[in-house]
């Protein structure tokens, strides 16, 4: 048939659209909802499906991959993720920051893992000796970035003392001998910090990297990578618990819950970083990935991510680090940047900007929030503020490594 591709991305597009209007998504309300709405967005994103999957087939055909695009998807992400820490709809829209919070900036540390594991399987192929050699840069990068935040972690500390106190409140110890474990502690509070949750709130992301490399890299010495990929799949799973822990059942809950009481958290390398590391690395092993549909499969991904916000809508969740949907999200979502055409200028460094985007942005917020705490009641313009901020520094650290790459500092 020569236009079926065409017939099945119009039919997918309308099943779709007439799914979000049966949930209420579209409604008559919204003016999103009526005949002619709906037929204008089934035309409208049929033609743009159809254009946006012929310029990955074409390429797919062609075997070429533009690597260039993963950085501009890791350049947004970071872009998200700065809005998720800032949370700049928090006191405005409860419904923008459900959407942001919750939703759309879930995606953003998968793919960075995922870009990740793909790299390397990828430069692997060229230097056997890569994933060392990667953690050995990482690790100075990470005590350099960790050791500039501890005066922001301890600002942390006193700002949210009120919370703290009470703990040790509890200890049936004399104020000296209080000091005095507090002090012997010290030694495993700055491992856990640096292993498991980073100095500051973003830093975890390095650990769960070094750790997930790490264990991939042993195991791929004695077993093969697939059996590593299912059994840190079920792994996501458990750490999937904290965004539907308030759907488990109860006797489920109180198991999870000595868990929870030590750990706080399954955004660690083990739960979260693991899985996708590994599954990145999985598709950089491979000489052509299928990626038929792929930008169609997308569509429904994000279909699917809505549906499952909107399940877990009304149930106590303890986070939403994880989401299920952004499993096969985060993989169309890779393969369709992989194969789409370059539209950026190559001279903008992405990848960089991403990546000091990620490390400079919690400063920011916290300096500015510090200096100007009410900026909060205008959402957008702490925003602009915030990201300008962060460009700019961003953007003199990049400079300053030329300039002293090139011997001139």
């Amino acid at each position: 048939m020569k236009y079926k591709k065409e017939i099945i991305i119009t039919v997918f597009i309308t099943i779709m659209i007439l799914f979000l209007k049966k949930i209420n998504v579209f409604q008559i309300e919204n003016r999103l909802g009526n005949p002619l709405s709906l037929l204008l967005m089934i035309l409208l994103f049929s033609i743009f499906t159809i254009y946006i999957q012929n310029k990955i087939d074409q390429n797919i055909q062609k075997k070429q991959r533009n690597y260039e695009n993963l950085d501009l998807l890791k350049y947004i992400s970071s872009i998200l993720i700065i809005i998720l820490h800032l949370r700049p709809f928090q006191n405005d829209s409860s419904q923008l920051d459900l959407v942001f919070n919750n939703i759309i900036t879930r995606i953003c540390v998968p793919i960075f893992f995922i870009i990740t594991g793909y790299f390397v399987a990828k430069k692997e192929k060229e230097n056997p000796n890569y994933i060392t050699n990667y953690i050995k840069k990482m690790i100075p990068l990470y005590l350099f970035w960790s050791l500039l935040y501890v005066p922001f972690l301890i600002q942390a500390i006193i700002q949210n003392w009120s919370i703290i106190e009470p703990y040790f409140l509890k200890l049936p110890l004399s104020f000296p001998m209080t000091i005095m474990l507090l002090i012997l502690l010290a030694p495993i509070a700055l491992l856990v910090l640096l292993l498991y949750s980073g100095v500051y709130y973003h830093l975890w992301y390095f650990p769960a990297v070094i750790l997930s490399l790490l264990v991939l890299k042993k195991w791929k010495e004695k077993f093969h990578v697939t059996s590593l990929f299912i059994l840190s799949f079920f792994f996501l799973l458990f750490g999937a618990t904290e965004t539907y822990y308030g759907v488990l059942p109860e006797s489920i809950q109180s198991l999870l819950d000595y868990y929870y009481t030590i750990f706080f958290t399954t955004r660690n390398f083990l739960f979260f970083g693991l899985f996708y590391i590994v599954f990145g690395y999985q598709i950089g092993q491979k000489k052509q990935v299928s990626a038929s549909y792929c930008f169609e499969k997308l569509i429904f991904s994000v279909f699917l991510l809505i549906f499952e916000a909107l399940l877990l809508h009304d149930h106590h969740r303890l986070n939403s680090n994880i989401l299920l949907s952004c499993v096969p999200l985060v993989y169309y979502l890779f393969l369709t940047f992989l194969y789409l055409p370059k539209h950026h200028h190559r001279k903008v460094p992405f990848r960089e900007l991403s990546k000091y985007y990620y490390l400079i942005h919690p400063m920011i917020i916290s300096l500015f929030l510090t200096f100007h705490p009410s900026i909060r009641t205008q959402p957008l313009r702490s925003l602009m503020i915030v990201f300008l901020l962060t460009h700019i520094s961003s953007c003199l650290i990049i400079k300053g490594k030329k300039i002293k790459k090139g011997g001139l500092l």
